[in-house]
């Protein structure tokens, strides 16, 4: 695979000529755009296991070398309200110790042999990682399937884990950037929306949590019939049901309760929620609101148009507030494509002397791209700017079961990955402008801003942007 992926970035990137044509080059003229390249990538082979878990399987065999991916369908959209953080803490714990094994001999068993296990969530899934080479492959996969059948969740390692967590969440009041981050997804989506809600939880819901909660979320959404595992390397299909059915045989499947999300919050006109930091030198900025999930058909055109407005270092806003006024280190923006809609959101941190300034030439760039769109040459560079950056995510069996996680988990079209250069080719300067004019209203974003307010509210105010609304650290509206 890394073979075809480096042929392919070489046809792509153009470097490959002659010497005769290398003398023969005329450096003032700019080289043409070669053809958007075909990319064939090796089947996905299927199979089932007894228990009914789906495995898909990409063999690569250049390196002796197998990566593991189980992905689960739930995550932090599936807290309950007053437990927020409940996903996150259950994957912190899960391989902490199991029926045979303490949290300290997995760590020992694994370092041996050089392998690495690895649990996480975010806001769409769960996900259990192993990372282990082919001769070891055997001890590898018997701590992996131990951690995911047999896990005790010890009281000791959740009382550890919960006061670890209880200390993070205390520092993060401290910091501007994850306040601005938190309180700005709080005041979009609100509390009664799982978007709205820390990933992390509170210092609240998580002293609320308790070992039963974590036992009870593992065993309603830790299913075979919720996961689908994915294996990518030096490994042959057969020999991987073979291993596994036995180490899973206790392993079944249950019915998995429906979760519904409320409806995604819409946000009429624009306000500014001011967060005080007293004396801070400097204020995170956050604009933006939700836009749109990740099944929408206008993802190619919409990470397009984000890539020139800031999601590279030469976008709009980087060159405007960065590298024209000099207020900030980086200006950026993204859209957070998750099942349900994710928000846009375009963010810095600023010197706060020119914090209204800033937030002025936010608007000026966003404002201008919902009207104009890109121009040619804007979308000629972006393009390349993702083609060029493409073959980089099929390097390692690890990157490419990360880039299957994202078929399994979004229901994506198998092919993808096969037609992502040709769906990004695709998009227009028509495309770019419709889905900017659709996705960019700043007339309704709300402006989340913590900073010293002495220093910044009465320039703010000035605007005339839309109503201030005062807040403390965590996103709640002041009495003023």
């Amino acid at each position: 695979m890394k073979k075809l992926l480096c042929a392919t970035l070489i046809l792509m990137m153009g470097v490959v000529m002659t010497s005769s044509a290398q003398d023969a080059l005329d450096r003032t003229i700019r080289p043409g755009a070669s053809g958007v390249p075909k990319v064939d990538l090796p089947d996905i082979q299927k199979s089932t296991l007894k228990n009914g878990l789906n495995v898909w399987l990409v063999e690569d065999h250049e390196l002796p070398l197998v990566a593991f991916n189980i992905v689960f369908q739930t995550g932090s959209d599936h807290d309950p309200l007053d437990k927020a953080g409940l996903a996150s803490m259950t994957a912190d714990v899960l391989d902490e110790g199991t029926k045979t094994r303490s949290a300290l001999q997995i760590a020992e068993e694994l370092d041996f042999i050089g392998a690495h296990l690895g649990v996480n969530t975010n806001t769409d899934g769960s996900f259990l990682t192993l990372n282990c080479m082919t001769k070891h492959l055997d001890k590898a996969l018997g701590v992996y399937a131990d951690v995911l059948v047999n896990p005790t969740f010890p009281p000791s390692e959740f009382n550890r884990l919960q006061e670890q967590r209880l200390t993070g969440l205390r520092q993060q009041k401290d910091r501007a950037a994850t306040i601005a981050s938190l309180a700005f997804n709080k005041i979009i989506y609100g509390e009664s929306h799982p978007y709205g809600l820390n990933a992390s939880g509170s210092e609240e819901s998580v002293k609320r949590m308790t070992r039963d909660d974590l036992v009870k979320f593992y065993e309603t959404y830790y299913r075979p019939n919720n996961a689908t595992l994915i294996v990518v390397g030096d490994v042959k299909m057969k020999d991987v049901v073979a291993k596994l059915d036995p180490m899973l045989a206790a392993w079944k499947s249950d019915k998995i309760p429906t979760a519904s999300l409320p409806p995604t919050p819409t946000i009429e006109k624009r306000k500014l929620y001011l967060i005080d930091k007293p004396s801070a030198p400097q204020s995170e900025i956050r604009i933006g609101y939700p836009a749109l999930a990740r099944s929408s058909p206008d993802f190619f055109a919409v990470s397009v148009a984000n890539r020139a407005l800031g999601g590279q270092f030469a976008s709009r806003l980087n060159m405007n507030l960065r590298e024209k006024h000099g207020y900030t280190y980086g200006a950026r923006s993204g859209f957070s494509f998750n099942k349900q809609p994710g928000p846009f959101t375009a963010s810095a941190g600023v010197t706060s002397t020119k914090t209204d300034s800033s937030v002025r030439e936010f608007f000026y760039e966003i404002d201008r791209t919902q009207k104009d769109g890109l121009t040619a040459e804007e979308l000629e560079f972006v393009k390349k700017g993702l083609v060029g950056n493409f073959a980089l995510t099929f390097e390692t069996p690890q990157q490419i079961a990360g880039a299957l996680q994202n078929i399994v988990l979004y229901n994506l079209p198998e092919n993808y990955y096969e037609t992502y250069l040709q769906n990004i080719s695709k998009v227009s300067l028509d495309d770019v402008k419709r889905v900017s004019n659709k996705y960019l209203d700043t007339s309704k974003m709300a402006v989340v801003v913590v900073g010293d307010l002495k220093v910044i509210k009465d320039g703010l105010a000035a605007m005339n942007a839309g109503e201030i609304v005062v807040c403390d650290v965590s996103g709640n509206k002041l009495s003023q």
